[in-house]
């Protein structure tokens, strides 16, 4: 009986030395990665800026712009930071329009913790006591208030009207709660007039149920104007405003 013959040895394969150089150096970068990630301190300003960088680049619109498949306005990428900046850089203008007018010491501008603005004007400047009508100093600074309140970025000027509880002499109303909502009208009307967008407008009476003491005297004779902005700013130029963000950006943009 004829022997076997024995199974010839395996070859082995040859080794390939680029894929070990290239397991080391991606893991080198894993760690260089790491380490910067530890060292780095997010802000929001930088994690807008990575939303920005990643519209622009897998965005198909021009201009870097991303639409949401059912809700919200376009985004031009590059301004999603200025959007974000748009409250503090309103409340600015709003403050310096008012000091170039003589008006600084009735007008108040404040940013308010929840992203919107807040114009506080004293009675003083507009309306005499128990009256509608604005004053012509009134009417001085609804032009400049109402070229800042059709920006794109502005989402809704509330218009809010108040008083207090003295009766006032002279004034055509049963009650200081209708005086109330007849002057936030008027300066409703007034900033329609100088073509404010009438969707983004609402105003409404309050009464003497806020009272204010600020800036050392009684301010309950007020009208405040609330201002509301968009996520982002947008530029009237290149695109149009829609109503909402996409519910993903919206989540990234707003996140804490």
């Amino acid at each position: 009986m004829a022997r076997r013959e024995p199974r010839p040895a395996p070859v082995p394969p040859e080794k390939d030395v680029s894929v070990g150089l290239m397991l080391s150096l991606m893991l080198q970068m894993l760690a260089f990665f790491i380490v910067l990630s530890s060292m780095a301190v997010i802000t929001k300003e930088k994690r807008l800026a990575a939303l920005s960088s990643i519209a622009g680049t897998f965005g198909v619109l021009p201009g870097g712009a991303n639409l949401g498949s059912i809700h919200g306005p376009s985004i031009p990428a590059r301004h999603i930071i200025a959007g974000d900046k748009a409250p503090i850089r309103t409340a600015k203008e709003l403050t310096k329009t008012a000091k170039e007018l003589g008006m600084g010491h009735a007008v108040h501008v404040l940013p308010l913790a929840d992203g919107s603005v807040r114009v506080r004007m004293d009675e003083r400047i507009l309306f005499a006591p128990g009256q509608v009508v604005l004053t012509r100093q009134a009417e001085s600074l609804m032009q400049p208030l109402a070229r800042i309140l059709s920006r794109p970025e502005i989402m809704q000027v509330r218009i809010e009207g108040f008083t207090d509880e003295m009766p006032s002499r002279g004034s055509l109303y049963p009650s200081n709660w209708e005086l109330s909502a007849a002057r936030a009208m008027s300066v409703l009307r007034a900033l329609l007039a100088r073509s404010v967008p009438a969707p983004r407008m609402v105003a409404a009476g309050m009464g003497a149920n806020q009272p204010v003491h600020e800036h050392g005297h009684d301010q309950s004779r007020r009208v405040d104007i609330t201002i509301k902005f968009h996520a982002v700013a947008v530029n009237r130029s290149e695109f149009h405003v829609l109503p909402n963000l996409a519910p993903g950006i919206h989540h990234a943009l707003t996140k804490p």
